[in-house]
């Protein structure tokens, strides 16, 4: 079961939005907190739309219509969508003025805007859609579950273009909030993340979507997902279990161990999240090339979306940016490219990509 990656179309907190390329200049702040570089929205979606129209809701539909624009303006036979939080800012809104207002409320539109899928909805409506949408929020595997969704749905139909996204924004009320778990570190340059070795790490959010086909356009520049896998652990288990996770991930790939030319890891700074990743370093990813990503865009639930752009960012391109390396590998050419996160040490998620002919 595979799928192939046609478009992209990413916000983030780097200038991502503006070209298709890994940016040439990146963003770099001391802080705890990354936010999203917006575009002007004015020049994809419509000004009496924006009026009325709540930051993620912008957010998922720029990003939405920069991905169907570079697919050539294909209008999906499906629209999925995972988010770890969903419209958290205005359900606090909705809430907070029934509270304020004694169970009333003036306006049904903080409402309307709160609901989970209400960035599916919206990218529907906006392009007159009626196929299938669903929205998946699944907390670190929401993206995961979207894209499985969307690789089944491309399976059984063997045809069509679906567009699959994963979007979540940081507020205010959730900085806090995590804030008094020891979440987040004190402010750091982001990219100097994985050399503090103090306890938490970066908040960060993103919108990122994918138009994906059964089929490619060229055999030769073709990105593949060839799998997804997501498995649930306590926080204390042994690195060896993870080791047994990818093995049997990749044999059922039909890829072993040797064939990975790279990886790419989501390390976010946390010295105690970080150990299984780095033992996987010292042992079982001794030879790829390691990556990471989280200095980039923060840490958030659907921060593997980020992930896999920039995964095929670099199979397309054939070249890594130093600004992501973490140890050069022995592989020349990338050809297979492994995705490994894990949230709170507990949900742990593996992508596979593959570029070129299979």
């Amino acid at each position: 079961m595979r799928a192939f990656i046609k478009s992209s179309g990413i916000i983030s907190p780097q200038p991502t939005h503006h070209a298709s390329q890994f940016p040439a200049e990146i963003t770099a702040s001391v802080s705890n907190r990354l936010v999203c570089i917006e575009p002007d929205y004015k020049t994809l979606i419509s000004p009496i739309l924006l009026r009325r129209m709540p930051r993620i809701l912008k957010m998922g539909l720029a990003a939405a219509q920069l991905c169907i624009n570079r697919a050539g303006g294909i209008n999906p036979d499906g629209i999925i969508v995972g988010t770890g939080l969903g419209c958290l800012d205005n359900l606090e809104k909705f809430l907070m003025e029934v509270i304020d207002k004694q169970e009333h409320i003036t306006s049904v539109l903080p409402f309307i805007n709160s609901t989970h899928n209400a960035v599916a909805a919206q990218i529907s409506m906006l392009l007159k859609n009626q196929n299938y949408n669903v929205t998946y929020c699944h907390r670190g595997f929401s993206f995961e579950s979207a894209l499985l969704d969307a690789m089944m749905l491309i399976h059984e139909n063997q045809s069509g273009n679906i567009l699959v996204g994963g979007i979540d924004e940081c507020t205010s009320d959730f900085m806090l909030l995590h804030s008094y778990l020891k979440r987040w570190k004190e402010p750091v340059n982001n990219l100097d993340l994985l050399s503090t070795q103090t306890p938490g790490t970066i908040a960060g959010e993103g919108s990122c979507f994918f138009m994906l086909s059964v089929a490619p356009e060229s055999e030769t520049n073709a990105i593949s997902i060839v799998g997804i896998h997501t498995f649930l652990t306590a926080e204390t288990t042994d690195v060896q279990f993870v080791e047994a996770e990818i093995d049997a991930f990749l044999s059922g790939t039909g890829v072993t161990k040797s064939d990975i030319d790279g990886v790419m890891l989501g390390l976010n700074g946390d010295p105690v999240h970080d150990e299984t990743f780095r033992s996987l370093l010292k042992g079982y990813f001794s030879d790829p090339v390691a990556m990471y990503y989280k200095h980039l865009c923060g840490e958030y639930y659907t921060s593997v979306a980020f992930a896999l752009w920039l995964g095929e960012i670099i199979l397309r391109e054939q070249y890594i940016p130093e600004v992501v390396i973490i140890k050069k590998g022995l592989h020349q050419n990338l050809k297979n490219l492994l995705i490994y996160n894990s949230v709170n040490r507990t949900e742990h998620s593996l992508i596979l990509l593959h570029y070129g002919s299979f």
